[in-house]
């Protein structure tokens, strides 16, 4: 399982100056991209995908496609993230079982969407948004400590197989209290990416 997941975002990565192909190239080898994009049109959007994948692939770094579990299929990706905002394709788990090593993470934005979220039994679940970020401005911020409230709730067998990693404004300042706290498997990131 990645330790870390990118969260492409293609105004983020022009913004900071910066060249797609080298950002990959610079990402952990523990790292994962997560493929959004969702104002592409689907034939561009699976053009895209084809892209990264074929830049990252060979440097053993994942794939996983926001929102679109058909898509992922198609491209042949690592896997699929959804939000606790979406609403997941009919037969979804169903399928999903005969894909091995295919990995499913699911943004939650509170501890009771969390607690809901174990129903899908997520690989890896991101709790967003820990501090305050520029993808969502006046997005309420859950913080160091609730976090650690919800990570204390993966102590009973029903929740220790998910990987639960923090998202949101995380930079290379504060994911030094993030890597304190137990029961993290990994974080989430955008701009702590395109750091020099």
């Amino acid at each position: 399982m990645p330790r870390s997941f990118f969260f492409l975002d293609k105004k983020k990565i022009l913004t900071a100056n910066c060249n797609l192909e080298n950002v990959i190239k610079q990402l952990p080898n523990d790292c994962a991209v997560i493929v959004r994009q969702y104002d592409m049109e689907k034939q561009e959007r699976e053009k895209f995908a084809k892209s990264i994948i074929k830049i990252a692939r060979p440097l053993g770094i994942k794939i996983l496609i926001g929102k679109d579990f058909y898509l992922a299929k198609k491209v042949k990706a690592d896997g699929v993230h959804f939000s606790d905002f979406d609403i997941l394709p009919f037969n979804f788990l169903r399928e999903k079982r005969y894909l091995k090593k295919f990995i499913f993470s699911f943004s939650c934005h509170s501890l009771k969407s969390f607690l809901k979220s174990q129903i899908f039994q997520p690989d890896v679940v991101f709790i967003s948004p820990i501090f305050p970020t520029t993808s969502h401005i006046n997005a309420k911020t859950l913080g160091i400590k609730n976090l650690a409230k919800i990570t204390l709730k993966t102590k009973s067998g029903t929740y220790c197989k998910t990987s639960i990693c923090p998202l949101g404004g995380i930079d290379k300042d504060n994911i030094i209290s993030i890597r304190k706290l137990k029961k993290i498997s990994g974080f989430g990131a955008i701009s702590l990416f395109l750091e020099n």
